[in-house]
Formats: C-alpha cells, structure tokens, sequence
C-alpha cells in the first residue's frame, strides 16, 4: 500500500486535525470503497489492520479526531462533535482519489466515533462495521447501574498515549494496558475513585471524572446515546462481539434497534474477550466480504448471498451456528429456581421456605473471577470458579447432573428477591457449567445496583445476564452463584450510598436471597 501521512484537514472553526490516506497499489474486490476510520487512540497503532482493507483493493483514510495524535484542539474522552464527521466527510468529496462509497469501521470506541456521522448524516455512508462498540454510553460505562471499573481503567492507558504520547507503537501501547490491568486491583480498591485516574496517569482525565460524577442517567448520557439518530445510518451494518466482551449486551441491543430501523444487518457473537475477534481469519473474512458487498451498488442484501443473518459459536462443544434472528424463533424460556437448601431445580420452592444469608464487606470485596473485561492480564473470559463459590459471601444453587443435552441460546434473566440491612447493595448472578470433574465454568451474568432497600424490606429485581449460546452436556450440572460484587471489574459498593466519585466510608451489609428467585434460560426445541 501507498501511505500518505499526517494530512491536514481544517474543520470549520479553525481546528486542523490530522489523518492518514492508505491506498491500494492495485484493483480488487472492495474497489471504489474507502475505509474511514475515526480513532482516538492513534494511527499508527491501526495501521497493520488497516492494510488488509487496502490489499482488497480499498482506500483507507484514518482519522486523528481532535485532540489526539498531534490532531488540534481538545478531547474529553468520550464526546466527538458530530461537525467534525461532517468537515472530514466534505473533505473526502473534495480528493480526486475519493470512490463515492464510504464504509466505516472500529473496535470499541473507535466503532463508536464511527456511528457518529450519523447524527450529520453522510449520504455516501453504505456501511458501518462495529466490533465490540455501541450506539450508547451508559450502558457499558454502567451496566446495571455499577461502574465497569476495570474496562475504564484500561481506557485510561490507552487514552494517555494517543493524547500526551502521539505515534505510539503496538508494543509500547500494549505495554501500558498490560500494566495498567495489573494495577487495577490495587488502584481501584483505594478510595475515592476520582483520584484513581492520577494515580495511573499523573494527571485527571476529564471523562473519568465525567463518569463518576454521572453515576445516574441524566442528560450527559443523553447526549452521549446515538441510538436516535439510526435511522441515517447506512443501509448495511455489520456487528460483532464476545460472549466475554463488556459490549455485548449493547451489541444485542444495537441490532434489535437497527433491524427494526429497516437496516441490513450480521450479527457475528464469538467465543471472545473484547477486542480478541480482530485476530479470528473467519470473522475478518467475514466483514471483508460485507465491505466487498458495500463496492456492488447492485447488491442490497449481502445475507441473501451468504445465508443466515446471524453467526453465534456455541459453547461447550466449540460449534458455530447460523441463526435466522435473536431472540431464535421457536425458543422457549425454561425457568430454574433457587432452593433454600441450594438446589436449582425446575420445581418451584414451597411457600414459606427460608431465605439464605451472606455478608458483603466491602472491606474484602467479593473478587471478579473471569468473565466480560479487558484481557491484558489474563483475566478476562472462561474461568474455574470452584475457588471464588468457596467464598462466604457467594451463594451457589447447583442442579442434578443432566440426563440429557441441553442447548440454551438468546438472552438471559433473573429475578431475584433479596433483603439487606442497608439500602445501598449489588446483587451479581452468574451462570455456570459444572464439569463432571467439578470444574464451575463461568458462561454468562450480570449485575444490578440497588438504592431503594429502605427498611429492609424485601424486594424483587431482575438482573440482566445478557446472553448466551452453550450446550450444556448430559452428566454436567447448572449452577448460579448470587453475590452481591465483582471486584475490581464492577467497583465496589460501599454499603453508604455516598457518592461514587468521592465515596470514602465502607459499610458491610448483611444480605438475604429469598423467594421467588430464578434464572430463565432459553431453550431450543
């Protein structure tokens, strides 16, 4: 490929941003395309992932968005004013190499600067690539109300590289996230949080502290949600994730919003941490394949020439599956309930039966073993969790060994009754498959942050587990674990109810898990 660095583009209040103009050395599949790619953690970074799209014969234009990688002006880490999208945009129409077709693509936050055009709206714009990424904030900042802790921690490093230390190689960046990730445990448990990020970087970044301080949905998440305007994204979407990737529940979402918006969308969900499907030849093949689509005009439906709309690996028996949507028609929702004596069965519990108890001390927070975080240092995804259930303060329900396979996929839920001496607690329910050898493999969970347990009444929640696609085999067992944290990837909460940025006080609550409480597991025929 040809390379054409540091270009400047001015905005139109003066602003110069640079980007990057990769250009193939011959025709191919994915001609007349250009790849736009909107990124605040540096260009030189990308540039290996970017040159595959040039060897299929497409342009790629890489953007520093302002405030990043020499680019001028400022960035707060989370807002991209939508009128950059559009200068960048009317610049492109103005090169003679421009095609006429724009596809964008990005991982994480680099996906999501990509949505943003949306809001202008870019006639030329015919797909959108999203791994890992959203159309809305909160949600992965806050799922359930707690704050994802560790994934933001790890945004820090790589924020401080593309702002303070532009040009950064591949290997000092993952350097920096390596040791940041070893750090978050020890960081993250030191109170108040909104120091945590000048202890990691030196200085205060403006979103972390943007972040803690918007611990509730206000209007800041407001202007941070693109899912209003998806009715000017592109006609063809292509969204990716894990079933251990902290995006995934918004990536679920995302495609429920675009399909009903009228969009064209695939859906790949792999056996992934987030990030980790950029190095899968068959999920790259696959959005090759889309951009290739995206450079016919006479090709509306790229999923009528490559079957299902949907493509999910199967866990447990290392699988992958076409599906014809999500929620998969024909499903039906198996109900698993909680025993006081830790059974899981699907015989509901008796009227009267006692609850179970715990103590959550957020002096020794219930750690997080595996599950959706970042995986710099190896934390992240399918763990054995049989050390974290001997715990005292995590509740395991556990069903007879199956008689028979039994395949589950789409979304997951829980309903939940609990009782705590303190207003202010999480409650986190995980889903796991027990080995024939006692190995307690972690699928899927989720959390829930409560504020309304006012005089220790009861209350029943639903706790969203997002979702997943696992056979579990004849001779394993279910098993659901009820805790009420996982730190450092969800920060802990103090049992006080002060506020998240400058909470200093730690109260531990005594909890109760009573009844009805369930799982619902959805079952193929």
């Amino acid at each position: 490929m040809r390379v054409e660095k540091d270009l400047p583009v001015k905005l139109a209040d003066g602003t110069v941003i640079l980007v990057d103009h990769l250009s193939p050395v011959g025709p191919g599949p994915a001609a007349r395309v250009v790849v736009w790619i909107r990124s605040p953690y540096g260009r030189v970074v990308l540039r290996g992932l970017a040159k595959r799209f040039t060897q299929a014969g497409a342009h790629v234009l890489m953007e520093a968005v302002r405030g990043t990688d020499g680019s001028g002006g400022t960035f707060d880490g989370a807002h991209y004013d939508p009128a950059d999208a559009a200068d960048v945009a009317a610049w492109l129409r103005g090169q003679s190499w421009f095609p006429g077709v724009i596809v964008t693509w990005g991982i994480s936050a680099i996906g999501y600067a990509g949505v943003v055009p949306a809001v202008v709206g870019v006639p030329e714009w015919r797909l959108a690539v999203l791994q890992d990424s959203c159309l809305s904030l909160r949600p992965v900042v806050y799922p359930g109300g707690a704050f994802a802790a560790k994934t933001m921690f790890g945004f820090l490093a790589a924020y401080d590289l593309a702002v303070r230390r532009p040009g950064v190689g591949v290997v000092r960046g993952m350097i920096a996230s390596v040791r940041a990730a070893r750090k978050a445990t020890k960081v993250l448990t030191l109170l108040p949080l909104d120091t945590a990020d000048t202890r990691l970087v030196g200085y205060p970044v403006d979103a972390w502290q943007q972040w803690l301080t918007h611990e509730h949905a206000d209007e800041y998440w407001q202007e941070l949600d693109l899912s209003p305007h998806v009715d000017a994204m592109p006609p063809l979407v292509h969204l990716a994730s894990g079933w251990y990737d902290p995006c995934l529940s918004t990536t679920l979402a995302a495609y429920e919003t675009l399909r009903a918006a009228g969009k064209r969308v695939r859906l790949v969900i792999g056996p992934w941490y987030h990030g980790r499907g950029a190095t899968d030849a068959a999920y790259r093949a696959d959005v090759d394949a889309w951009i290739a689509a995206a450079a016919d005009p006479t090709l509306t439906d790229p999923t009528a020439s490559g079957g299902a709309p949907i493509r999910v690996h199967i866990g447990g028996v290392d699988e992958w599956r076409d599906l014809p949507d999500w929620p998969v028609p024909g499903t039906t929702t198996a109900a698993w309930h909680l025993h006081p004596d830790g059974r899981l069965t699907t015989a509901p519990v008796p009227d009267g039966s006692p609850p179970r108890h715990y103590t959550y001390d957020p002096t020794q927070p219930t750690p997080a073993v595996g599950g959706a975080m970042e995986n710099f240092d190896g934390a992240a995804g399918a763990k054995d969790n049989r050390r974290l259930e001997a715990r005292s303060d995590v509740l395991t329900y556990t069903s007879e060994p199956l008689a028979a396979d039994l395949e589950t996929i789409g979304p997951v839920t829980a309903t939940i009754t609990i009782q705590a001496t303190a207003d202010h607690v999480d409650v986190f329910v995980r889903v796991c498959d027990v080995h024939p050898d006692g190995r307690s493999i972690n699928i899927c969970d989720g959390i829930r942050r409560l504020d309304t347990l006012a005089d220790n009444a009861a209350r029943t929640v639903t706790v969203d587990l997002a979702g997943l696609a696992h056979k579990f085999l004849r001779g394993h067992q279910l098993r659901i674990q009820v805790s009420s944290g996982a730190h450092p990837r969800f920060a802990r909460n103090t049992g006080t109810g002060q506020p998240l940025a400058t909470a200093s006080e730690l109260r531990a609550v005594d909890v109760q898990i009573g009844h009805p409480s369930r799982i619902l597991l959805p079952v193929l025929p």
